[in-house]
């Protein structure tokens, strides 16, 4: 798992029928060398799609996602395109959280960000939910108890809102994993016409270097009593070392975040966390900065702190 996979998504829809589909499923999307799905038990229901124990495994063997039920609505122009955007956000999912992009996904993640892109700017939604999945590299294991994103379109602005939502996060065998956070939340917007070009990079390998330009009305990630707030700007892409933020931020119990880098042998994320203190306003069991994030590199009212 890379060091510092974001937790950041960027996903999609669903619609109606009623079938049921028992024994182990497989389905036809996405290209086999972009990545393998599978399903013990679908149902396309009046509220939307219903995947039991889905699988999602690239070609390599080595990364993947089992979710033990994943409910998708929104719109979808017939039930193969509802289960190719519904598969498409969850290999978005994996690929969001390990760092893991295939060319062969490239133009089918465009294809389905086009889709998705028609549907909001016509006042459309999408809403899904991802219960006990398990995202693996390797021997590095990621847990969630759920996993929820929603977005909605308008017919007039040019712009849709979005939330996402993880709780019950667990890590196993991924580097500073005292650090992660076990749960965390994001409510942003983001330009309609620049998702295919992001979800293309996400999962494939674009060679445009597109950028998806969010505004981020709040960000929260919490660990026991260590809390991290914010809001303000970032630029979004398919690799980390481009992407970008700046913004208000805030931390709740900032000492016990110091003892956990320490304890974690990261001495410079500790160092740097104590020269933010000193630079920070005080406010009760808050420290505040105005912030920008760049390849990486936190920088707080000019000091940087390289938390990499």
């Amino acid at each position: 798992m890379k060091q510092n996979s974001p937790f950041s998504l960027h996903l999609l829809g669903v619609v109606s029928l009623c079938t049921i589909a028992t024994a182990e499923t497989a389905l036809a999307a996405p290209p086999t060398a972009c990545a393998t799905v599978s399903a013990s038990a679908e149902e396309d229901t009046p509220k939307g799609l219903i995947y039991h124990d889905l699988s999602v495994r690239a070609p390599s063997g080595t990364t993947s996602l089992h979710v033990k039920k994943l409910v998708f609505t929104g719109q979808a122009s017939s039930p193969e395109a509802t289960q190719d955007l519904a598969q498409a956000a969850s290999l978005l999912l994996v690929s969001a959280m390990t760092g893991h992009h295939n060319a062969a996904c490239t133009q089918w993640l465009m294809e389905q960000g086009r889709l998705v892109t028609s549907s909001l700017q016509s006042g459309g939604h999408y809403d899904l939910t991802w219960n006990n999945a398990t995202v693996e590299q390797g021997a590095a294991h990621v847990n969630a108890t759920m996993a929820h994103y929603q977005i909605q379109g308008a017919a007039t602005p040019r712009t849709s809102a979005a939330t996402l939502s993880m709780s019950g996060l667990s890590f196993h065998n991924v580097l500073n994993q005292q650090l992660m956070p076990s749960a965390a939340h994001a409510a942003f917007s983001l330009p309609t016409s620049e998702l295919p070009a992001l979800m293309s990079a996400i999962g494939g390998r674009s060679t445009a270097a597109p950028a998806v330009h969010a505004t981020i009305s709040s960000f929260e990630a919490s660990e026991g009593t260590v809390r991290l707030q914010g809001h303000g700007q970032a630029t979004l892409t398919g690799d980390v070392a481009a992407t970008s933020a700046s913004g208000h931020l805030e931390i709740s119990n900032l000492e016990e975040l110091i003892e956990k880098a320490r304890a974690a042998h990261q001495m410079k994320l500790a160092a740097g966390l104590v020269l933010g203190r000193l630079v920070s306003h005080r406010a009760g069991e808050q420290n505040t900065w105005d912030t920008t994030w760049e390849g990486g590199v936190l920088t707080v009212n000019g000091f940087p702190l390289p938390i990499k």
